[in-house]
């Protein structure tokens, strides 16, 4: 039988139970609507053609994220702690490769998207302050220390000092992040579909089922965008361990945060079907802006852009909360430098993980140049959320004969969607990327291994101390 859960924590090193269900949920919401969702859609047009397939992508991205939050919903009710799938790979695999998770998300799952989104951030507002762009680094006449990667690094630092307090301060800002981002797109996608200059006549078919699969080879390379712009769906395991009652509020988070986010992306893509023939999107990077011209017949690029800002501080903000509670979990396992398992005895945060990340962040900020980083680290992330979800059959036979309380909808079939789907984005991702850059191709698991003799090292600090 469980032990009831403190709500309270009792030593320096235990994070408070103090993070209820909305901001559980609007961490996923915002970890996973990024930019994504206003940039990729063009490019699927170009080669899908067909706005049936570009709809069905999009879905079958959706359910496929759905199927992993509902796996990670059960883990997370096992084991509600700090970290996320590190813990659950723990007690699945033991501490290597739950390790190498952590690791990985330090290096490229969270402080590297973190900077990649607050330059991103920098982009959008140097439309109307045009010496903070920060395009063209390094070329000739431009500089890495240029005013827009202090504006980027001014971002970082300040939501860290956010989140660096309370969750009482920092949880109602990112809740109203996250509403102000949600109800920008359902106010963009309402008025569009009422008020909009749109044509449904854009929604026929262009091709006949029959010629679906010559479409195969473009729809394996449209899903792993799809599933790139719904990563973050898991984002509430990281926070399991300051979650209250984790056994009812984390399954819930997790599926109410997807479902929300695969309802507005698919009213979105709707939307862009209906402002703009498929042809016509062919390639448009800023869809979003050439949907809403032709709809209102205006040019709204200055309130776009202020829209994207939000969605992207949104963003930011859940990578700044969840990320340190991985390296927080690490340090108390013995596995990372002792002071990162430290709580702020004031504030009840993981105070020097979240300075870690800001510093990290910061220098890949002002390194400017991280974008091959990112790349790869797609790779990685999905190798790992593929092995934690495959940990739930490994934690399922242990205990066998033993009722949880809370058991994921649709298992086995869940689970094995999941992994099936990953292991062929994997195999299409290395593929791809070995033949256009065989060199690099490797990044991201050179990243992952450099962590080994770390982990060894710490280790046997730990075990000396």
């Amino acid at each position: 039988m469980a032990t009831p859960i403190e709500t309270e924590k009792t030593s320096p090193f235990e994070l408070p139970r103090s993070m209820g269900m909305p901001l559980a949920t609007s961490v996923v919401v915002s970890n996973v609507i990024g930019v994504g969702i206003f940039t990729t859609s063009g490019v699927l047009a170009r080669d899908l053609r067909d706005p049936r397939v570009l709809i069905g992508v999009w879905l079958v991205g959706g359910v496929l994220a759905l199927a992993g939050a509902l796996c990670y919903a059960e883990l997370g009710a096992r084991f509600p702690r700090a970290g996320g799938e590190y813990a659950y790979l723990r007690e699945a695999y033991g501490p290597l490769p739950s390790f190498l998770s952590g690791w990985a998300s330090l290096f490229a799952g969270f402080s590297a998207p973190i900077a990649a989104a607050s330059v991103g951030f920098t982009e959008y507002l140097s439309f109307y302050f045009p010496t903070l762009s920060t395009q063209g680094a390094g070329a000739p006449g431009r500089g890495f220390l240029l005013p827009g990667h202090f504006v980027a690094a001014l971002v970082i630092v300040g939501l860290s000092s956010v989140h660096y307090r309370r969750v009482k301060v920092g949880g109602p800002v990112h809740v109203g992040l996250t509403s102000f981002k949600v109800g920008v797109i359902a106010a963009f996608v309402l008025c569009g579909f009422l008020f909009g200059k749109g044509n449904l006549a854009h929604f026929a078919p262009v091709i006949p089922v029959s010629k679906w699969p010559d479409l195969a080879s473009a729809t394996a390379a449209g899903l792993i965008l799809v599933m790139f712009s719904y990563s973050g769906w898991n984002a509430a395991a990281y926070i399991g361990g300051e979650i209250r009652d984790p056994l009812r509020n984390l399954p819930r988070s997790l599926f109410f945060g997807t479902v929300t986010v695969v309802v507005l992306y698919l009213a979105m893509n709707a939307l862009y079907i209906y402002a703009v023939p498929l042809q016509d999107m062919a390639s448009v990077i800023r869809i979003a802006e050439l949907a809403s011209l032709n709809l209102f017949g205006i040019n709204v690029a200055p309130l776009l852009n202020l829209a994207f800002m939000g969605t992207i501080l949104g963003s930011i903000s859940a990578m700044i909360i969840a990320g340190p509670r991985v390296y927080y979990a690490m340090a108390q396992d013995g596995v990372f430098p002792a002071a990162i398992a430290s709580v702020h005895p004031r504030f009840g945060t993981p105070a020097n993980a979240i300075v870690l990340q800001a510093i990290w962040s910061v220098i890949l900020a002002f390194a400017g140049d991280f974008r091959e980083l990112i790349s790869f680290s797609g790779v990685v992330l999905i190798l790992f959320a593929a092995l934690t979800v495959g940990s739930l059959y490994f934690v399922r036979k242990r205990n066998a004969g033993q009722r949880g309380t809370y058991s994921a909808w649709g298992y086995p079939w869940t689970m094995l969607l999941f992994l099936a789907v990953s292991l062929w984005i994997l195999m299409i991702s290395l593929v791809t990327s070995f033949r256009q850059h065989p060199y690099k191709s490797l990044v991201g698991l050179g990243v992952v291994a450099a962590g080994i003799p770390f982990f060894y090292y710490w280790k046997r600090k730990s075990t000396d101390s």
